[in-house]
């Protein structure tokens, strides 16, 4: 018995350490169609709890407040996107040493396809891009996969489930699996041009140059303006 505790202790260990979060995802999106040709800017504003005071409390630290700009070009069921993009980030708080670090600032420089299908009166998004990230100190590149599927409810209010998957790529990726992300949303429509979105979405992340892990569990809120 004390060999089979010891085994899995040790296999614990070697596995590294995990860190749970809570955390709010909230998003500004405008967008306006010109023939093929859609023309979109967002911005992003995360916050996270503090596991110092309380798991629950998901808005006392700042996580990330991120901006976007995408042009793309849709045809029947294809669309090709190029964004450009600013993130400034804050570290999850899992440990001590992570009050320590400062926020980093990255660039992002993402091509990307997506290919829709209706399936029943629901729609399936596949998408696939390639960031290719610049920070002060290095520069990494990484592929996000995203399957996606928008199921009506009613007239006015629609289900969105996501799964996406993110690899590290070159140049200079320190890791093969990056991270996954489940998700899904409550979507109402006001007018057709104007969505809200509210829902959760667990992300699963691979620390840099670690064995370490994070799990995040997020409240995702949204508003988003076709003009």
């Amino acid at each position: 018995m004390k060999k089979i505790v010891l085994f899995l202790f040790i296999t614990h260990v070697s596995m590294g350490q995990s860190y749970s979060h809570t955390s709010v995802w909230s998003r500004l999106f405008l967008s306006k169609q010109l023939g093929n040709w859609i023309i979109s800017g967002d911005v992003a504003y995360r916050r996270q709890n503090n596991y110092h005071d309380s798991k629950l409390n998901f808005v006392q630290n700042p996580l990330l407040d991120a901006q976007r700009f995408t042009v793309a070009y849709r045809h029947e069921k294809w669309q090709f996107s190029f964004a450009t993009s600013r993130w400034h980030s804050y570290q999850l708080l899992g440990k001590e040493a992570d009050f320590e670090k400062t926020p980093t600032v990255e660039w992002r420089f993402t091509p990307g396809v997506e290919f829709f299908q209706k399936i029943n009166k629901g729609t399936f998004q596949w998408r696939t891009q390639y960031e290719y990230r610049i920070f002060v100190d290095r520069t990494a590149g990484r592929f996000r996969q995203r399957f996606q599927y928008r199921q009506p409810i009613s007239k006015t209010n629609d289900l969105v489930f996501l799964q996406e998957f993110l690899f590290g790529s070159p140049p200079n990726s320190t890791k093969r699996y990056d991270q996954n992300q489940l998700g899904i949303t409550f979507n109402h429509f006001f007018t057709k041009k104007l969505e809200s979105e509210i829902g959760y979405r667990y992300i699963y992340r691979k620390r840099r140059n670690t064995t370490e892990t994070d799990h995040e569990d997020a409240l995702v809120v949204g508003l988003m303006l076709r003009l």
